[in-house]
């Protein structure tokens, strides 16, 4: 706790944060909430009145995603769904408009940014259109609460007839050509009390809870925490009825029906939560179709078997077959359908050969871990002179502390070095198993006769250009075993900051990592920064490589980026054996 003082976490001419919460209410005073068809179709008052009815009759609702660059592209593909449904015999209910990261911005920056995958909703018509050109429920999940734009998107949002507006968990996201996170906090909590002056009409504050700080967390008892942590601020502090979905991040079945009770348990208020995700970690870029159907069919079942046993209203995802390799086309999303619509079939013969104990047991553990978290993180909070009763300045300490801190200051496992955040968890997540697996591949195959590259005397600095930090946490772990010294930004990272901190560290390479379908304008913007400013710093990218080019959508830039003086790796084994002839031959300014 010594390495962290107040002053880096809370400046002292902060607003206070109930002052913000009594804005957001008087703002959404004179707000008219629109209503969705599909509430009218189900004959219910709001999303979340139709929730608790499906809650309370075991009725299983369907859930997907879906990111076309327009509303009326998004809108055709929703209606040919819900059509073949109709002829297939499955219904659709909600679905998650995925954005484009500009939609995140205030509208004057959003031209200016890079263009990213995703829809863009250039006029209310757009938002109105969402909630009434097809009969599903949209859900505005990303680049909101947490964003610059959190203002203007939730009075949009609720203005159309939206019901669950999110994102809560994605208050540590940072934008492109934005850089005052007191503001965009300022923006969240003012947006979240809207969402609490209108809780009496049915409206919640949704949180995916992966695409925070929980996704990068190595115990499922630190998520726990870290959930109770955001439901006392949205509800206890500001009021604001408050939806956790998860799932992407699991593919052991025990562990995520386990971490699945154990948020129903922490769900005092009772708030149907808006989906489970489909398992999106199983599948590998080479596995066939049909070998990825299994993984989704087994996943899917688990799930609905838990909501019919322990029902929650909850929706249920499957992820495409073609997830991992592309963006998945609308025939493959109706696949995804039909296995939600055979998986329920069956779980509703067969779900009562599962095994609860063992869930349950996994439960409890989870539950009496993270409500430890929660105690020693607002402990801990308290004794660094943070107001743990205002929610501004626990969203924005929190920020700046940022996940990894948060799991080594406050988790709660016996010490243990072998762990990389000194701790053995009380219940290890998929994504450690996952992270340590990658790793010791990635050494294996860069090890030969016991001997490793030997990178010492190279700095690095290693980034994600967005917010996934599986293939961060892979590549810092290899260069840091292998000798670098590495400069680890974090997520979210611009390039311009790259390029400031190149400067000062006199790095010899960057690792940046990204899956946002912009790589190649990424990487030439990076590469010509750097240039601009004298540097021969080497770039290396991987992650999902992809950008739309001119008739051909999510293509393969790797090779376009080759072109442009960027190396573009398929491993971390790739870049160190790339990285390794630089100690001879790099020398700042002769190439």
């Amino acid at each position: 706790m010594l390495s962290v003082e107040l002053r880096e976490l809370i400046p002292s001419n902060l607003p206070r944060g109930r002052d913000l919460v009594e804005a957001g209410r008087e703002r959404a005073r004179a707000l008219t909430l629109g209503r969705s068809r599909y509430t009218e179709i189900h004959g219910a008052r709001s999303d979340r009145e139709y929730k608790e009815h499906c809650r309370e009759t075991r009725t299983i609702t369907t859930y997907l995603n879906l990111g076309y660059k327009s509303w009326a592209e998004t809108a055709a593909a929703l209606n040919e769904i819900v059509a073949q449904g109709e002829r297939l015999g499955f219904g659709l209910d909600r679905v998650s408009l995925i954005p484009d990261r500009r939609m995140g911005l205030p509208p004057d920056l959003r031209d200016k940014a890079m263009e990213e995958t995703g829809i863009m909703m250039r006029s209310q018509a757009d938002w109105v259109g969402a909630a009434r050109d097809t009969p599903v429920q949209p859900i505005w999940n990303d680049h909101n609460l947490g964003s610059p734009a959190a203002l203007v998107n939730t009075e949009a949002a609720l203005s159309a007839g939206f019901g669950y507006v999110g994102n809560l968990a994605q208050h540590n996201y940072g934008y492109p050509l934005w850089e005052d996170d007191v503001e965009q906090m300022v923006r969240t909590v003012e947006a979240i009390g809207m969402i609490a002056e209108k809780a009496p009409d049915g409206i919640v504050l949704e949180a995916y809870i992966e695409d925070g700080f929980a996704a990068s967390f190595h115990d499922l008892a630190t998520s726990l925490g870290w959930c109770i942590f955001h439901r006392y601020i949205a509800e206890e502090l500001i009021g604001a009825p408050h939806s956790q979905s998860f799932g992407s991040t699991f593919s052991d079945p025990v562990l995520k029906q386990g971490f699945g009770l154990a948020l129903d348990a922490i769900n005092v208020h009772r708030v149907p939560p808006s989906f489970t995700h489909g398992d999106t970690n199983s599948f590998g870029t080479t596995d066939t179709f049909d070998r990825n159907a299994v993984i989704v069919m087994m996943d899917v079942f688990y799930t609905i078997a838990r909501e019919l046993r322990y029902p929650t209203g909850g929706a249920v995802h499957a992820t495409p077959v073609s997830e991992a390799q592309r963006i998945p086309t609308v025939d493959e999303l109706v696949q995804s359908l039909v296995i939600i619509n055979e998986a329920e079939r069956r779980a509703r013969l067969s779900g009562h050969l599962i095994d609860w104990a063992p869930i349950l047991e996994t439960r409890d553990k989870i539950l009496e871990g993270g409500r430890r978290v929660f105690k020693k993180l607002i402990d801990g909070l308290s004794e660094l002179g943070v107001d743990v009763n205002d929610p501004l300045q626990l969203l924005l300490a929190t920020r700046r502390l940022g996940g990894t801190k948060i799991e080594e200051l406050f988790g709660v496992g016996e010490p243990d070095s072998s762990f990389p955040r000194g701790f053995r968890p009380i219940v290890p997540s998929d994504t450690l198993r996952r992270l340590m697996e990658r790793f010791q591949q990635e050494m294996n195959s860069l090890t030969s006769g016991d001997v490793a590259p030997d990178l010492r005397g190279l700095r690095i600095i290693a980034a994600s250009g967005d917010i996934h930090e599986y293939g961060l946490f892979v590549v810092s772990q290899v260069l840091n075993r292998l000798g670098a010294k590495v400069i680890n930004l974090g997520t979210s990272v611009t390039s311009q900051t790259i390029v400031k901190v190149a400067v000062e560290t006199d790095a010899d390479a960057v690792a940046l990592s990204t899956y946002n379908g912009m790589a190649l304008s990424l990487g030439r913007q990076l590469h010509t920064l750097l240039r601009e400013r004298g540097l021969r710093t080497a770039v290396f990218m991987g992650g999902r490589l992809t950008e739309d080019l001119p008739d051909h959508p999510a293509a393969d830039v790797s090779r376009q980026l080759e072109a442009t003086g960027v190396a573009a790796c398929v491993s971390s084994a790739d870049m160190v054996r790339r990285l390794h002839p630089m100690l001879a031959g790099l020398h700042k300014g002769s190439g």
